[in-house]
């Protein structure tokens, strides 16, 4: 079967979180699903949300992680963007960044 689009955008962000740890990752994404309501599959529709709460954990740190997974995104799609958000936008146009 095929990955979608947001499959691989997914596959980016779990790529891109890797360098804090399987723990920390897991920890991430429960928070952002139980603080923010953000659950993991919604991140390809709503990324401004998914930066929006790495900023809330990381601060400025965010941006470092960030960083990782637009690279992730720019060997995945083989596109340059300079923020998640713009990527996303541009993979899937109808996502509500």
């Amino acid at each position: 079967m095929m990955e979608t689009p947001r499959d691989r955008v997914l596959k980016c962000v779990d790529n891109g979180l890797r360098c804090l740890g399987e723990t920390v990752k897991r920890v991430l994404y429960w928070y952002l699903e139980n603080e923010q309501g953000l659950k993991r599959e919604e991140i390809p529709d709503k990324p401004g949300e998914f930066i929006t709460g790495l900023e809330k954990i990381y601060g400025p740190g965010a941006r470092v992680i960030e960083r990782l997974i637009v690279s992730e995104m720019a060997d995945e799609f083989g596109i340059e963007t300079s923020s998640f958000v713009e990527g996303v936008e541009k993979l899937l146009p109808i996502s509500q960044a």
